[in-house]
């Protein structure tokens, strides 16, 4: 996953190009390499630049397996190098500036780079601060979460270890990687309570923040 940074831009970066490709996309996760792949296959020789910090790739969907004890969470990981598609450039750098009027960007390094048609895809970035003690309590405790490779399979841990009393699963009323992913973690864990024989003195908890169980009403009538 890659974010846009605010780095200052360093002064000679508003006065030099220091290169062009007609497509670039900023973000090397699974949305831009996917798209960096089929428009190389499409459009064969043109230059495709990837902006992407990162040294390596994180397939996220992964995850909530990974918490549910399906898979090990280094399965999830791979080289960024090894992704990047075939004939593209790999800027690893971080966006720092868009400057739309002359089809232009900024890198955090102070890189500015031209382009005919540009493709944002950077994710999304996890601020645990937005919640007070988050940041202190993740990963302590019984407190886990399947959207960080860091903490992901502490989440497996806290569910086949667990012998009844209240899971608490949560949901945020801000934009989220995969919303589904809050309730698939829960009814993994349901189900290894009853293979554990323990369903019978738990209580789950949804705790959504969101107006509805699921944005789109064809699957929340079903969930509900």
């Amino acid at each position: 996953m890659s974010q846009v940074t605010t780095a200052p831009e360093p002064a000679t970066a508003r006065r030099t190009r220091t290169e062009h490709h007609h497509i670039l996309i900023v973000g090397g996760g699974t949305a831009g390499i996917t798209l960096g792949a089929g428009l190389r296959r499409k459009l064969g020789g043109s230059s495709l630049g990837v902006v992407e910090p990162s040294e390596h790739h994180y397939y996220q969907p992964l995850w909530t397996l990974v918490g549910g004890g399906v898979f090990d969470k280094r399965k999830s990981e791979r080289r960024e190098d090894s992704l990047i598609p075939k004939g593209a450039t790999w800027i690893r750098d971080a966006a720092s500036e868009f400057v739309p009027e002359e089809n232009e960007l900024v890198t955090a390094g102070g890189r500015r780079i031209g382009y005919d048609f540009l493709v944002v895809a950077p994710g999304i970035q996890i601020d645990w601060h937005a919640i007070p003690g988050l940041a202190e309590t993740i990963g302590k405790d019984s407190v886990s979460s399947i959207y960080s490779y860091q903490h992901v399979d502490k989440t497996w841990d806290l569910i086949r270890k667990f012998q009844g009393g209240t899971a608490v699963f949560t949901f945020p009323s801000t934009p989220v990687k995969c919303p589904g992913a809050a309730q698939k973690i829960m009814y993994l864990a349901d189900d290894q309570f009853r293979k554990a024989g323990v369903r019978d003195r738990t209580k789950v908890i949804f705790a959504s923040a969101a107006p509805s169980i699921y944005g789109v009403e064809k699957y929340a009538k079903t969930l509900r």
